[in-house]
Formats: C-alpha cells, structure tokens, sequence
C-alpha cells in the first residue's frame, strides 16, 4: 500500500469519531432544547395560572379596582373589615377552589388516559360523576347516607362514597384476568347511564325545593367552597402528585406498549392499582367539593399532550396546571356573562368541553384508520 492511500485511510478513520461526535452533539443540544421548551411551556402556564387567580378574585357583584384587591390579599384590614370578608372569605376560597378542583380533573383525567390508553377517558365519561349526583341525590330527597348526625355534609359525604365505590368496581374489572382496556371503558359507560337511570328516578319523586337541590348540585357550582375544603384538597395533591412523579418513567413505558412495559420489568398490575386509587381519590374529592364538573380532565389532558407530548414528567404536572387554569377562566367568565348573576361552571365547562371532545374524536378515529 503506498503511502497516499495510507494517509487518506488515516484521514477518513479520523473523520469517523468526529462525524460521531458531531451526531451526538446534535442530539444532546436537541434534547436540551425540548426539554428547556417543556419547562418554559410549564412556567409560562404557572404565570397565566396566576394572573388568572387574581382576576378570578377581583371580580365580583361589587366593582372594586384591581389595586384595591391587591391591597386586601397582601393586607387584610388595609380597606377595613367589609373588603376583608368579601376578599377573605368569599371571593378568595372561591378561586383558590377553582384551582385546586382543577388541579385534580386535570391530573386524575390524564392518569387516567394513560392507564387505559384511551384520549377518551376520564372521571366524567367513565361514570364515577353521575355516581356521585346519584349519591348526592339520594341524600337529598331520602336523607339516606354512610354517615349519621352530619348535618349539611350527608350530601357532600354520600357524592364521595358513590364517586369511590364506582373507582373500586372499575379496580376490581380491571384485577380480572382477561379483561381489556376497551372492556373497562365500556364497563364506565354502563355505569353512567346506569346511574343516570337512578339519578332521574329520584328527581321523579323529589319535591320541588328537593329538585332544585340536585339540580344545582348537577351544574357544579363553587359556592360551596370553604377554606377547609382548600386545606383538605391541598393536602389530597401534595400527597397524589408526588407519588405519581415517582412512577412517570413507568407511565411513560406503558404508553409505549404493554409489551414494552413488560420487558422493562414493570409490575403492570401493581402500577394499574396504584395510580387508579390515585384516580378514585381525587376524583371523589372534587365531586364531593364542587358537584358534576365535565370535560375539564378531558381537555386539560389533551392540550398538555399536544404541548409536551407522551413524557409524563412533564404531560402530569402540565395536566394538572391546565386543568386548574381551565377552572380558573370558567369561574372568571361565569361571573361575567351576565351582571350579578354568577353562572354554574358546571355549564360553561360543558360549552367549552363539547367541541374539543368532538374534536377528539374525530382526531382519535382518523388515527385509527391510518
């Protein structure tokens, strides 16, 4: 071999290691750059989230400046004992509800999106809502409950145990050898409409002050909302949200496949029961709160995963923020439709909710037929 063709091999030998290093240099600046991307996306939710809080308590029946509320939430007796129990006591628990209740449809509609790999799912479609408004019902025109000399939180405690004993039934379908993802899906739409059936069996037999119970409480409405429901709720997420966090990676592989998540040494049936009493949890709790909220864990989760895709350390979080962003907006607007009148948010979600879910529908079976 002459020593031109040596030198050229030498050349060439010398210009591997360098392509490959250049491929990995790519690849590490690709990856730095969306996973900078998906953080940016998080803060800049977390600052609408914020401002949308603020506005949410600065408006109301009485037309005080946004400099004003700012005052009293920084000071409470800055503007006297009158704007401290409306700031501090009404309209404050009421946004401060907001968030957190949204918090919990957006990450217990997103957990479970991604337990049964469906876009589909969540609390509201799979019967665990209409569930809880049968048990609110119940309590309400029969006085019958899981708790005796409760008083006004017969109601709120039935709605939570119906809400949970549907979460149990979908559990132990999904315990059963054999039994799908699709089985379960349609097990929940049974439920629904089972429940329903009730639900207007009791609304049949109600009187009229006991009508307009259940009907208010079917809209979901945050009037109800109370510092020591915040506290409750609060606790509820610190406590959910890091568990989750801690299992993301295996979330993540199950959205690539059972198989996938199998051959990773993952305990799928360990995991399912995990986060669906996750699920139960604080899907309960925000019945129990609020009443019926739909389509908030439906949309939260679908925009978080257009924003950030399939990665769940980053599709949870964003979930939840969304979630509580959307609920946020929805008490805001119910408030401003009309003067003085403050709408159920249970029918401004439904408004905003039905044309994404239709949307996703449409997306979800053009995928299908690719």
């Amino acid at each position: 071999m002459s020593s031109e063709t040596q030198q050229l091999s030498a050349n060439q030998d010398a210009e591997i290691p360098k392509n490959i290093l250049k491929k990995q240099h790519d690849l590490i600046h690709g990856f730095v750059a969306s996973e900078s991307k998906k953080i940016q996306m998080l803060l800049m939710v977390v600052i609408l989230l914020t401002l949308s809080l603020i506005v949410d308590v600065s408006i109301g029946p009485g037309n005080f400046s946004l400099s004003t509320v700012l005052d009293v939430l920084l000071d409470k007796t800055s503007h006297g004992i009158k704007l401290e129990v409306i700031i501090w006591d009404y309209r404050l628990p009421i946004a401060v509800t907001a968030v957190i209740v949204g918090a919990m449809l957006g990450v217990s509609g997103a957990l479970m999106q991604t337990l049964l790999n469906n876009p589909l799912a969540e609390p509201f479609t799979l019967g665990v809502s209409s569930a809880a408004s049968f048990g609110a019902a119940l309590a309400i025109v029969t006085g019958i409950g899981f708790a005796a000399n409760v008083g006004s939180l017969l109601v709120t405690l039935n709605a939570f145990v119906f809400a949970l004993g549907t979460c149990g039934l979908l559990l132990l379908l999904m315990r059963l050898k054999g039994v799908g993802t699709q089985t379960i899906i349609l097990f929940g739409i049974a439920i629904f409409f089972a429940f329903n059936a009730l639900l207007a069996m009791m609304e049949y037999g109600a009187s009229e002050t006991e009508l307009q119970r259940i009907v208010f409480w079917m809209l979901g409405s945050l009037n109800r909302a109370s510092w020591l429901q915040i506290f409750w709720g609060t606790g509820l997420l610190c406590v959910v949200l890091p568990f989750c966090m801690m299992r993301t990676w295996q979330l993540t592989a199950l959205r690539l496949g059972e198989e996938n998540a199998l051959s990773m040494g993952i305990d799928l049936a360990r995991l399912r029961v995990e986060i669906l009493i996750c699920i139960s949890l604080l899907a309960a709790t925000a019945v129990a709160f609020v009443g019926t909220i739909g389509f908030v864990g439906l949309v939260g989760p679908h925009i978080a995963r257009l924003l950030v895709g399939e990665n769940q350390r980053y599709f949870i979080p964003l979930s939840a923020l969304l979630g509580a962003l959307m609920l946020s907006v929805t008490s805001i607007v119910s408030k401003s439709i009309t003067p003085g009148i403050i709408y159920p948010i249970g029918i401004i979600t439904a408004l905003i909710g039905v044309p994404v879910f239709l949307a996703i529908i449409m997306r979800h079976s053009k995928e299908q037929s690719l």
